[in-house]
């Protein structure tokens, strides 16, 4: 199939491609009308030294044992831990399976001493509590007193949800409907092609009628 061949079937069937697009258009805006907004709340923790530590050599010392990552990475497991969810679930007086639901993670960004502290819910106010009272849990249970935990940013109620994202579902919708009008129209076609192509195959295949001519009688 060359290429005008393939946009004379596009626009043969124009209205296939409509329609694909309509529907699937419209099933993804009405998903996304069926969903709650899901916010998600953020806040941030630095490992660092003690402040109390006297001695450049201490100071040295525990530097180097961040750059092995073996303690950030254990806080960041603690911060998402069953322990911690208990914890907070107490401490906000709810039920432990809100908590559980909320998708709380500890990230460690790359190349630095951060946690990012995360959690979601329909509720805004409870994302950003939850994740403020692992912020300030978390601390308490540093193994390393040579180290300390400070929140560098608390979490805020977050004003704009982090899902549905209806733009960007009903761009996907759009596009999928494009792509599912251009396959049915081309399979259409093809299809057609093979019906055509073997009709004539069963004309040629059939013998042409003896046409004789007529006997005068004498």
């Amino acid at each position: 199939m060359d290429i005008s061949t393939f946009f004379r079937v596009l626009l043969t069937n124009w209205w296939l491609l409509l329609l694909s697009v309509l529907v699937t258009a419209g099933t993804a805006a009405y998903t996304v009308s069926k969903q709650q907004p899901t916010y998600m709340a953020t806040a941030q923790l630095e490992l660092r030294p003690n402040a109390l530590l006297q001695e450049p050599r201490d100071v040295v010392n525990v530097m180097v044992a961040l750059d092995k990552r073996t303690i950030i990475n254990t806080m960041a497991r603690k911060a998402t831990g069953s322990s911690m969810q208990s914890q907070v679930a107490q401490g906000l007086g709810i039920n432990p399976a809100v908590i559980a639901d909320s998708k709380l993670t500890a990230l460690v960004l790359p190349d630095t001493n951060l946690i990012d502290i995360q959690a979601q819910s329909t509720n805004p106010e409870l994302a950003a509590a939850i994740v403020n009272t692992v912020a300030r849990e978390l601390p308490k249970q540093i193994p390393e007193k040579a180290v300390q935990l400070d929140i560098t940013n608390e979490a805020v109620p977050p004003t704009v949800p982090f899902a549905p994202q209806p733009v960007r579902t009903i761009t996907l919708g759009v596009l999928f409907g494009l792509l599912l009008g251009i396959v049915l129209s081309l399979l259409g076609f093809a299809l057609e092609s093979l019906r055509n192509s073997g009709a004539d195959r069963v004309t040629k295949g059939q013998p042409s009628p003896n046409i004789e001519a007529p006997v005068s009688a004498n």
